[in-house]
């Protein structure tokens, strides 16, 4: 019964947030970053039950993940805080890992990382330092993933980025054990 209402109580936000989402397509990045704020401030920021954010979020999270990608700095900051604080409410934030994953190494473990500001560097490794922490050995299935970011954070020019970077390596090695020789066998570390 509980799932039922969360459900429809996820249905009631999502259907308020609507116009805001289709204004994450805009062209004016005024109107991105407004529209971001309100969902940020519509749904994380709301205190809402975790039943509730989890239906929330299961939807919102392809059009956030494609926000990271925004060319304004203060859209993808207020992206990365969104689905941080997403991660950290849920009750099975594991559930956005086949999106999640793909999507952040496709932008941070690349040979060339396409994030350009530090300080978003800085919050995206502490985002996938939390996910480690939240969703464990769920990450199995997304090594080449983690350890591609990994790769690449932890030589990064900005020295906080490096140090976010080996705690969420430690936290790796003690939420997937087993991971060391799979890295061994396929880096030329």
């Amino acid at each position: 019964m509980a799932a039922t209402g969360d459900e429809h109580a996820a249905s009631e936000i999502l259907r308020g947030i609507s116009r805001h989402l289709n204004c994450l397509n805009e062209d004016n990045k005024a109107t991105r970053k407004r529209a971001l704020e309100s969902i940020k401030q519509q749904t994380v920021n709301k205190g809402l039950p975790r039943g509730v954010l989890q239906e929330v979020f299961s939807s919102l999270l392809k059009p956030l993940l494609k926000c990271l990608s925004d060319p304004m700095e203060k859209c993808r900051e207020t992206t990365i805080a969104t689905i941080t604080e997403f991660i950290r409410c849920v009750p099975k934030p594991e559930e956005s890992l086949p999106y999640l994953m793909p999507c952040l190494a496709h932008r941070f473990g690349d040979k060339e990382i396409l994030e350009p500001s530090e300080e978003l560097r800085l919050s995206a490794v502490e985002m996938l330092t939390l996910t480690v922490d939240v969703c464990g050995t769920h990450l199995t299935h997304y090594l080449n993933e983690t350890i591609n970011i990994l790769l690449r954070t932890i030589v990064d020019p900005f020295p906080d980025v490096r140090k976010e970077s080996c705690k969420c390596t430690v936290s790796f090695a003690k939420s997937v054990p087993g991971w060391l020789p799979w890295f061994h066998a396929n880096t030329s570390l």
